[in-house]
């Protein structure tokens, strides 16, 4: 690829990380499933759908790697966007439950193929920090996407409740578009029978895990299981919104909060993209890991306004941490099964939100949630514990 090509390859990656966060619904879908249904209903629902999506996550690394990250990776943002639009116009528990399964396949199919495509076509050196930086870059873009998206939909969903929703689905429809020529060699060869196929796909995500046991990659696992997962409960999960709710933050309140975290975690980003060869990735996993498990620990009380902080930590956590993982993660794969060892990796990101959905649903329902508050930190605080341990073996 020519640096004109590459330069024209980075501009469309930052341009879909921007359209592609376009979330209306960032802060207020928990509102609009409270019109028909309880938070108890929203945690089963959650549950069953998220399960579905962690059925697909792992066999779609499989499938991209095989057949094309560019033609998975499309396929999974229309259904994406599918799945929001069938919620807009639902109106109980069965739709809601549809249209999020549909939802969660294709945020299973896109999770990892997008990013190996992109990292694939881009070509960078592997040896430096450029795929961190800009990963960093498109997090800002991001950011900015979500934070016009966030005040619109809060702003909107006192109007009519079902336009932020609508909006979300068309953004992910247009993210498609957007990257619609951009593809990469299939490495499936034409005339293998079905059985090949299917052996192929299930020793490839044997293989996959596999890679999961080398101390490349062993030391990470806790901490995904710990501190992505929260930071996914929080995204793309109930708790952000109880949060809001604890801290007594109506919907319009809540989404100018959101909104200013994102401007926040713009500029923390700023910082950290020119400190990108300073910062090593240990001091990062531990400063996020340490700060998510004390964020928890203040919520315990009833703080009021002050825990938009809480909020702030982790929302920009997750964004923080994305570019570190991502690099390590795609440096440790190799170039045929990446967008595999990124599947599994969100697998065990999604994993414990298929219980904590009903269980965080429960615990607020009954007055309870400082249950969850409590115990995270303790778990957080032990994955943390297990990876220096594996960094001081691998030093040693």
């Amino acid at each position: 690829m020519s640096t004109l090509q590459q330069r024209a390859m980075v501009r469309t990656y930052l341009a879909y990380q921007c359209l592609s966060s376009m979330f209306f619904i960032n802060a207020v879908w928990l509102y609009f499933y409270r019109l028909y249904i309880t938070d108890a209903q929203v945690g089963i629902l959650d549950g069953l759908a998220f399960t579905i999506g962690l059925i697909a996550e792992v066999p779609s690394g499989v499938l991209a790697d095989r057949f094309g990250r560019g033609r998975v990776a499309r396929m999974g943002l229309v259904l994406t966007g599918l799945g929001f639009l069938i919620q807009a116009f639902g109106s109980s528990f069965a739709p809601f439950f549809v249209g999020q399964s549909i939802m969660m396949i294709g945020v299973s199919l896109t999770s990892g193929a997008d990013d190996a495509l992109f990292f694939t076509k881009i070509n960078f050196d592997r040896d430096s920090a450029e795929w961190r930086k800009l990963v960093t870059r498109g997090s800002q873009l991001a950011l900015l996407g979500s934070l016009g998206a966030t005040v619109a939909g809060g702003w909107l969903h006192t109007l009519y409740p079902q336009i932020p929703w609508i909006l979300t689905g068309l953004a992910f429809v247009g993210s498609a578009l957007l990257i619609w020529r951009v593809n990469d060699t299939e490495t499936t060869k034409k005339d293998c029978d079905v059985d090949q196929k299917l052996k192929g796909h299930f020793k490839e995500i044997w293989d996959g895990f596999r890679q999961y046991r080398t101390p490349e990659l062993l030391r990470y696992v806790p901490y995904i299981l710990t501190v992505q997962a929260l930071f996914y409960a929080t995204g793309w999960g109930l708790l952000r919104i109880i949060l809001l709710d604890r801290f007594h933050f109506d919907p319009l309140a809540g989404s100018m909060a959101v909104a200013v975290c994102n401007v926040l975690t713009v500029a923390s980003l700023s910082y950290i993209h020119r400190k990108a060869d300073k910062i090593s990735e240990k001091q990062m996993l531990c400063a996020i890991g340490l700060s998510a498990a004390a964020g928890l620990v203040f919520a315990i009380p009833d703080i009021g306004t002050w825990g938009f902080g809480v909020i702030f930590v982790l929302y920009a956590g997750e964004r923080i941490l994305y570019p570190y993982l991502s690099e390590t993660l795609n440096k440790a794969a190799r170039d045929e099964q990446r967008a595999t060892i990124l599947s599994i990796a969100s697998f065990f990101k999604v994993l414990p939100y298929i219980l904590l959905a009903p269980l965080i649903g429960s615990l607020n329902t009954q007055g309870q949630l400082v249950c969850f508050l409590a115990l995270w930190p303790i778990l957080i605080c032990g994955a943390l514990w297990f990876y220096l341990a594996q960094k001081r073996k691998e030093m040693a």
